[in-house]
């Protein structure tokens, strides 16, 4: 008090030496002097308390550690001092720096202010609140009505958060069929399902917030006495093994009169859909049936659709191929019946060829008593006139046909003209093989080439025992030759000559009709010569007596 009393005096008696200009000069500086000091102390305090506040907010929000954020915000307020004194330098470049200065210091704080959007504090309070609209979910700031849509504009939990984020990413409230669902998130205890009473008082339980996909009206969030009572309601309902729906276009997906869903689900890993009438669990997997939607009819339809176009385009792809291999089969059988008809042609036209062969060979060279000729046949004699031609065209056959011994038979009568040792060799084959013909000329080379009698009867026997004329013919001429003895040489050839006649030999026959005249004269001189012989005997007993 003495120290405050003794500089009061000694101002008194300062300002007592002063004129009034000077007193008042004085007194005006002391009060600007006082006023701003304390005008910067309540500046300082404001400061401190909006700064402390500004940086918890920059901490918060930022998740920072408070004593860096405090110390960037000692920094940014030395930068601003440093920067104000520069806007009021006499340099102009100072001013322009202090200017841009001050001004991105305040766009850079304006950014980080305006980037704190966050839904909660570091104490899990919710800042915001959220609004169920028809298009989206509004977030706003305070708890109570929205003016815009006069919709409550309930809390914002974290819980909550993740259900607005899956209702932004496209899913929409799908209705819960399990019958021991989670109502609560165990860490929060916050509801975690949504619910919905229909016009009989049934409740329907939902997994996200949002709309009715039915009546339109906006989903509760469910509360403990809510619970209390879908467990009542749902003891009630009669379990029985769900039955499997084939055909859920016929069976209905819906009731008629309530309009309540009347069908569940169950997806396969394939993306297959299987229907049931009731609730339950899959008998393979174990996984629990879903109530039907709007969004799971339409895709099973157009899963449906897809299949059927798939059926379709296989069925008409099958009928397809079949076409094709119809017209493939059509086409193959159309070539094969053109190559078996020329085939058919070309055999005809070889057959005809060859039968043209063998034609040649049996009108040149056939021998006309030869019971397996096809052709009239030639005489030896007519033969010998046409030997060439025979034997060429005889080659030809025995070469086309090269199993056929009548041709082989008809080249050994050309070549007796041409080849005797060839024609030789022929009809001994020919005989080997038991041809009748053959005999006879194989006989006639023995006896008249040979000089071997002995072998050439042996031929016409055995060919004659084959039923060849010539070789009948054969014998007879040996025995009119006196080359076979016979114990009745008439009644012989009589019999050959008849044979041979029977078998169509035309000199047989002319023979045998002559044999048979001779024979019938013989008969007729004996009995002449008989009678003769008793009128002699007659006569000479009638001179006797």
């Amino acid at each position: 008090m003495k120290a405050i009393e003794k500089a009061r005096d000694v101002a008194t008696q300062t300002l007592g030496r002063l004129n009034t200009a000077a007193k008042i000069a004085v007194i005006a500086l002391v009060c600007i002097v006082v006023g701003g000091l304390v005008l910067w102390g309540c500046n300082e305090l404001v400061y401190y308390l909006v700064a402390r506040s500004y940086t918890e907010e920059l901490a918060d929000a930022y998740d920072l550690n408070v004593g860096t954020t405090r110390a960037i915000l000692w920094a940014s307020f030395t930068a601003v001092v440093v920067l104000a004194g520069y806007s009021f330098s006499l340099s102009k470049q100072k001013r322009r720096a202090g200017y841009a200065g001050l001004l991105a210091l305040v766009i850079g704080h304006s950014l980080l202010l305006g980037r704190i959007d966050t839904n909660f504090r570091k104490n899990g309070v919710a800042e915001k609140c959220y609004v169920m609209t028809r298009t989206t979910i509004k977030t706003l700031n305070r708890v109570g009505i929205d003016p815009e849509t006069g919709r409550e504009c309930r809390p914002l939990t974290p819980q909550i958060a993740k259900k607005i984020a899956e209702y932004k990413n496209g899913h929409r409230p799908k209705q819960i069929t399990s019958n021991d669902p989670t109502f609560f998130d165990p860490t929060t205890g916050e509801p975690v399902v949504w619910y919905s009473k229909d016009g009989s008082d049934q409740i329907e339980l939902f997994d996200l917030m949002g709309f009715h996909p039915k009546t339109g009206e906006e989903l509760t969030p469910i509360t403990r006495p809510v619970v209390e009572v879908w467990k009542v309601q749902t003891a009630k309902v009669v379990r029985r093994v769900p039955l499997r729906v084939n055909d859920p276009e016929k069976f209905g997906f819906f009731d008629p009169i309530t309009g309540a869903a009347k069908v569940w689900y169950w997806g396969g890993e394939n993306g297959n859909y299987e229907f049931y009438d009731g609730p339950g669990f899959h008998p393979r997997s174990g996984d629990g049936f879903k109530i039907i939607t709007r969004d799971i009819i339409s895709e099973w339809r157009q899963q449906q659709e897809a299949i059927a176009a798939r059926k379709k385009s296989e069925q008409e792809q099958r009928e397809k191929e079949a076409r094709e291999r119809a017209e493939r089969e059509s086409q193959q059988a159309r070539e094969a019946a053109e190559r078996e008809r020329q085939a058919r042609e070309a055999a005809a036209e070889t057959l005809r060829k060859q039968e043209q062969i063998g034609n040649e060979c049996d009108r040149l060279g056939a021998n006309p008593t030869d019971r397996r000729r096809t052709a009239e046949g030639v005489s030896f004699d007519l033969l010998k006139h046409q030997a060439d031609q025979a034997y060429d065209a005889c080659t030809r056959a025995v070469a086309t046909f090269p199993s056929e011994l009548r041709y082989l038979y008809q080249l050994g009568r050309a070549a007796q003209f041409k080849d005797k040792r060839q024609a030789f060799e022929v009809f001994s084959r020919l005989v080997q093989a038991n041809y009748p013909a053959a005999f006879d000329n194989l006989g006639g080379m023995y006896l008249w080439e040979r000089k071997d009698a002995a072998t050439a009867i042996s031929l016409f026997k055995r060919g004659s025992a084959l039923d060849d004329a010539d070789s009948m013919v054969s014998l007879v001429d040996l025995i009119d030759k006196g080359m076979l003895p016979t114990p009745d040489p008439a009644q012989t050839k009589l019999a050959l000559l008849h044979r041979a006649a029977e078998l169509g030999h035309a000199g047989a026959q002319r023979g045998y009709e002559a044999e048979v005249q001779k024979a019938n004269q013989d008969r007729i001189n004996q009995v002449n010569q008989q009678q003769m012989m008793q009128l002699f005997g007659a006569f000479v007993r009638g001179v006797a007596r």
